[in-house]
C-alpha cells in the first residue's frame, strides 16, 4: 500500500466550532469546509489531516454514524512544553494533566479539546536510565 496522506477523523457535535479550535490554539488550518466536515492540516505537516465530521452525518458510515468520539488523543511534539503550557492556560484551556516529566523521556500534558478529544503537547527528553534498566 502506498499512501499519500495520513488523516484523524474525530466525530463531532459542530465541526465549525472545533475547527476554531485547533485553529486558534494550535496553529491548524482548514482546508475544506462543509458545514458537516472541516479537513485541517497544520503548515508545518502537510501530510497530516485532522478531519472533524458532524456524528450524525451518514458519511460517518454505518458503524460510526451517530456515535461520539472516545479515547482519542492527538499529540503534538513542541520544543519548550512549559512555554505552551502558560500559553494555554493564559488562554484558559482545561488542563488534564500539568507539564509532567516521565521517565521514559518526554515532559507532556494533556489538555480537553472539542469533543472529548485530549491533546497531548510533548516534548523529548532524556529518558531516566535507571528507569530504563527496569524495563529490559
Amino acid at each position: 500500500m502506498q499512501t499519500r496522506a495520513i488523516s484523524l477523523m474525530a466525530l463531532s457535535q459542530n465541526p465549525a466550532e472545533g475547527a476554531r479550535f485547533y485553529q486558534q490554539h494550535f496553529g491548524f488550518l482548514p482546508t475544506a469546509e462543509l458545514p458537516w466536515f472541516v479537513s485541517l492540516q497544520h503548515p508545518e505537516h502537510p501530510q497530516f489531516n485532522l478531519d472533524l465530521i458532524q456524528k450524525d452525518h451518514e458519511a460517518a458510515g454505518p458503524f460510526l454514524q451517530g456515535k461520539r468520539t472516545a479515547a482519542v488523543m492527538l499529540a503534538l511534539v513542541v520544543d519548550d512544553v512549559e512555554a505552551e503550557a502558560a500559553r494555554l492556560q493564559q488562554a484558559g484551556l482545561t488542563f488534564l494533566m500539568p507539564p509532567t516529566a516521565e521517565p521514559w523521556g518526554q515532559k507532556r500534558l494533556q489538555v480537553l479539546g472539542p469533543d472529548d478529544v485530549v491533546v497531548e503537547v510533548l516534548q523529548m527528553t532524556a529518558p531516566d536510565q535507571e528507569w530504563l534498566k527496569q524495563q529490559i
